[in-house]
């Protein structure tokens, strides 16, 4: 998709890459799925500093396997990172087999024996509320927009720079007729996501977590006369 006031971040464009990856990876410090699966980690004494080094090789990881397929966009002003992929352009590829061939590259590159130990086993743990592909089930043959991940620059907050961000996805959804897929794991993304016209689905749970995977779509809107 080639969307008005974002930049799209080319595989060749590592410093940008790792921009994006840095911005993602500190945003989701807070998300409930990574929280969760961080914690496993406590049990070595990994302190945030360390939590926050391997989530932004993580997100690196996100952002080269999802660039050759100009899916990783920036605003301009670089305030914002938004991570989503039409899928027509995805070539018959879901979010589990794009970041399959990546295979964690960047996050092997610096995670110890440990650590790659007690998080494959937490993430295990977690499959029961993790279905990151749910969007092509639900959507069928019907081409789609699913979003796997966004952040707004903290300093950027309260400033209106994830509605800029998702302004031009939603526009080209609506143009064409195309639902919004997310997930979502806390009441507050729930109820933000809410205001920018997403529905709720349904709902993944699991006796051994607290949180949760919300399933939200935004359906197209019609377009003004």
């Amino acid at each position: 998709m080639n969307l008005a006031g974002l930049t799209t971040v080319k595989p060749e464009d590592r410093e940008l890459a790792q921009r994006a990856a840095n911005l993602l990876g500190d945003s989701f410090m807070e998300e409930m799925w990574f929280v969760t699966w961080l914690e496993a980690l406590d049990e070595i004494g990994a302190d945030d500093a360390r939590k926050r080094e391997l989530l932004r090789a993580v997100f690196l990881d996100d952002v080269e396997a999802f660039a050759p397929y100009g899916s990783v966009y920036m605003l301009d002003d670089m305030t914002a990172a938004v991570g989503g992929y039409l899928y027509s352009e995805l070539g018959g590829e879901t979010i589990t087999s794009v970041e399959g061939a990546q295979a964690g590259k960047r996050f092997l590159e610096i995670a110890t024996p440990q650590e790659v130990e007690l998080l494959e086993r937490r993430e295990r743990a977690m499959d029961a509320i993790s279905s990151f592909d749910w969007a092509r089930e639900h959507a069928g043959d019907e081409d789609h927009i699913n979003f796997f991940a966004w952040a707004v620059d903290p300093a950027a907050r309260g400033k209106g720079s994830l509605r800029r961000a998702l302004t031009p996805f939603f526009a080209f959804a609506d143009e064409h007729g195309l639902s919004c897929y997310l997930e979502c794991y806390s009441d507050r993304l729930q109820s933000m996501y809410e205001h920018l016209g997403f529905e709720m689905v349904d709902e993944l749970h699991s006796p051994d977590f607290d949180v949760y995977e919300r399933r939200m779509v935004r359906y197209p809107r019609p377009l003004a006369a």
